[in-house]
């Protein structure tokens, strides 16, 4: 994918990281009706909707390369669901909740091509933050590959669907792509 066109105040970012982040709000909304407010990186603020979900890519660290010109980035994703804290059992809510986001993020891809499955999910109670505190909440935690950029093909006198290799006893011929 290219760089998205930006304007003003706007950072360039890879588009893979938009299209991804909002697909993630997506499925979080049409899966999670219990919760009112879905958003990533959001201003924390006064009279937001109860319960919420909210979360924001944590940290990025390099994985695998595919060998394909692509870069490969393994992403750290925090989510906090929110509860006011004067609903009745309100931590045991905030619980569930997690629990269902838990439950929606195995084996997770998005509906997106270029994410690996979501592995490394865990819940616990939040840490109080001072903004939120007529809340109670959990933290949800995961971790996805993320692949950026455009596939390039490195061989310029090969064209794609060229390339064999020759696997097993028999030496038979076989095409990339059957392996897959």
């Amino acid at each position: 994918m290219s760089e998205p066109q930006t304007s003003g105040d706007e950072l360039a970012i890879p588009s893979e990281l938009k299209v991804l982040h909002d697909a993630i709000t997506a499925t979080m909304v049409a899966a999670l009706p219990q919760v009112r407010h879905v958003e990533a990186y959001p201003v924390l603020k006064e009279g937001m909707k109860l319960p919420a979900l909210i979360y924001a890519m944590t940290a990025v660290e390099p994985a695998t390369k595919p060998g394909d010109g692509r870069l490969c980035v393994r992403a750290t994703f925090e989510a906090c669901i929110l509860v006011e804290s004067k609903r009745k059992m309100a931590p045991l809510q905030a619980a569930i909740l997690a629990a269902k986001l838990m439950q929606l993020l195995d084996e997770q891809y998005w509906d997106v091509e270029f994410v690996d499955q979501v592995r490394g999910v865990q819940a616990m109670p939040s840490e109080m933050i001072p903004e939120l505190a007529r809340c109670t909440g959990w933290s949800v935690l995961w971790q996805q590959d993320i692949y950026l950029g455009d596939t390039e093909w490195p061989w310029e006198n090969e064209p794609p669907g060229s390339l064999v290799f020759v696997v097993g006893p028999d030496a038979e011929h076989v095409k990339p792509e059957e392996l897959a």
